[in-house]
């Protein structure tokens, strides 16, 4: 029975995969499961009792978060205006400034239609939103606890925001990011910076791919001494 509901079910979804609408809505659909399926899977039995949402946008990771560990302090972080907005009216902590390695002015445009794509490091078509935002560094974000969690989704300012952690280095015990893979993307520049603080890449929870090609990935950096841990967290 249980065999036959497998050969059922995967061929379904090869017919469903044939038909482009439909592919791209369960593509859609199927990253968003898995990236927080895992994530999920990750941090819900580690003591982790901060977490800084850096580029909130409109709050989907930040829900996650207050789902799966209620009692951490949670604070976003968001330079859109209307994007923070909608994140104070869910009842999050916001901050509502860019991350960056000081703490300056800078522009942030929107170089799509899609609000998820702001971004701080180029001056787009003005016939598109772009906002004089506030930037901070990541040790200037009022936050509590010793066991910080680190999301930064930040359209490729990632380097610069980690110019910006200072002595929260000792407090940062789990980072999760996006990075641009390929010549120049900033994948092996993170990955060198982490590593020079005693961070283990430890998992990928997302891809987008382009033509068949992996453009960007979701992946979460976990601190050495603190893997070292893990199994014990997991199994109490």
């Amino acid at each position: 029975m249980t065999k036959c509901l497998y050969i059922t079910t995967f061929r379904l979804i090869h017919f469903l995969l044939r038909i482009g609408l439909v592919r791209r809505i369960l593509s859609r659909i199927s990253k968003i499961w898995t990236r927080h399926a895992m994530t999920f899977e990750i941090i819900q039995k580690l003591p982790i009792d901060g977490i800084i949402d850096g580029g909130a946008n409109v709050g989907e990771f930040a829900s996650l978060m207050r789902t799966s560990l209620p009692d951490a302090d949670l604070v976003c972080v968001e330079p859109n205006p209307f994007c923070a907005q909608t994140l104070r009216r869910a009842g999050y902590k916001v901050v509502e400034a860019a991350l960056w390695s000081e703490e300056t002015a800078l522009e942030l445009s929107q170089p799509a239609n899609d609000d998820t794509s702001c971004t701080v490091l180029h001056v787009f078509n003005k016939i598109r939103p772009s906002f004089k935002v506030l930037a901070k560094r990541l040790d200037q974000i009022p936050i509590q606890g010793s066991n910080l969690f680190i999301k930064l989704d930040l359209q490729g300012a990632e380097p610069q925001a980690l110019e910006g952690m200072g002595n929260m280095w000792s407090r940062c015990v789990l980072i999760q990011m996006e990075v641009s893979i390929g010549i120049n993307g900033n994948y092996e520049l993170l990955r060198e910076l982490l590593q020079k603080n005693d961070f283990y890449e430890y998992a990928t929870v997302n891809h987008l791919i382009t033509n068949g090609i992996v453009q960007e990935s979701d992946k979460i950096w976990i601190k050495k001494d603190f893997l070292f841990k893990y199994d014990q967290y997991r199994e109490s």
